[in-house]
């Protein structure tokens, strides 16, 4: 534990205001929020704690937009001295702790500042633990799903969003809204492979909610992959699993069966329909679904069929 951090629990016993930081340098915390930009990492560390030192879903309104106008001016100065602040930036991003809201706001700081893969891989490993209840549904979504767009592996970004159970993204130009089982296949379908298999089956050993491990189910389906395809077979034939659960998978399984006795000829191959779903699932959109349906089942009658 940093020698700064002890000296914060010890001024939050004794009962005095203001931060850690406040303790060390001898400013009050609202200076310290708003001062000119941090020369060194103990610096940055200690503006970080200052300034997100709250959850806004405990806030109220007044108190948000205060916030709101603290972060702003964090921002502004971040983006005058980017040669400075990104190396700082990347460091308090990676060390946040589980749940900070940082991890939300902080990631969407180097997102506009950096547009490296490296960056955009940390700002995907940043969101995946932040705290949903902290952060818009919508601008979780759309944030993770450009970045799968990107080539970045979100993969834990995606499974985070089963721990909201009631996770929902409205989509009002469209009129539609993608629910969680939707918003999961969306991101992880983007992902330029399968790597998210491995990692979801071990989310689905430990998921306790029907809902969520359906949502696993389906992806897996739409994948279309050996390693998904064995998931499937093995969430089918569990009996330790919930009644929905595996009949979910087991009519998945037999809609492929049912595919390779009813071979209607397509055109193209398994991987470039396969490239071509992925590019489509760039737009958020009912055509899009429509679309990747009707993709999905084109790799699933040649894979029934033995053809690449």
């Amino acid at each position: 534990m940093r020698t700064t951090k002890l000296m914060y629990i010890w001024a939050k016993c004794l009962g005095v205001a203001g931060t850690f930081a406040a303790v060390h340098m001898g400013v009050n915390a609202q200076q310290l929020k708003t001062r000119s930009v941090p020369l060194t990492q103990a610096e940055m560390h200690a503006r970080v704690e200052a300034l997100y030192d709250f959850h806004p879903s405990k806030l109220t309104d007044a108190e948000r937009s205060k916030k709101s106008a603290e972060m702003d001016h964090f921002w502004g100065e971040a983006k005058g001295d980017t040669a400075r602040t990104l190396p700082l930036l990347r460091v308090e991003l990676r060390d946040a702790p589980q749940g900070s809201f940082f991890l939300t706001d902080g990631s969407e700081l180097l997102l506009s500042l950096s547009k490296t893969s490296e960056d955009k891989q940390l700002a995907a490993d940043a969101l995946a633990r932040t705290d949903l209840r902290d952060t818009q549904s919508r601008t979780y979504f759309f944030t993770v799903h450009d970045l799968a767009c990107d080539g970045v592996n979100t993969t834990a970004a995606a499974l985070h969003i089963l721990d909201n159970p009631t996770f929902r993204v409205s989509v009002p130009q469209h009129a539609m809204t993608l629910d969680q089982r939707m918003a999961l296949m969306y991101i992880l379908l983007s992902m330029k492979d399968d790597s998210w298999v491995k990692p979801a089956a071990e989310r689905f050993a430990v998921e306790k909610n029907v809902d969520g491990k359906i949502a696993l189910v389906n992806a897996f389906f739409y994948e279309q992959t050996d390693s998904a395809d064995a998931e499937l077979r093995k969430i089918a034939s569990d009996n330790s699993q919930p009644d929905a659960v595996r009949k979910k998978a087991q009519e998945f399984l037999n809609d492929a069966h049912k595919a390779a006795s009813n071979w209607i000829p397509v055109m193209g191959t398994v991987a470039g329909i396969r490239e071509q779903r992925r590019q489509r699932l760039r737009a958020v959109s009912d055509e899009a679904v429509d679309d990747v349906e009707t993709m999905t089942g084109k790799i699933v009658q040649l894979r029934a069929k033995g053809k690449t």
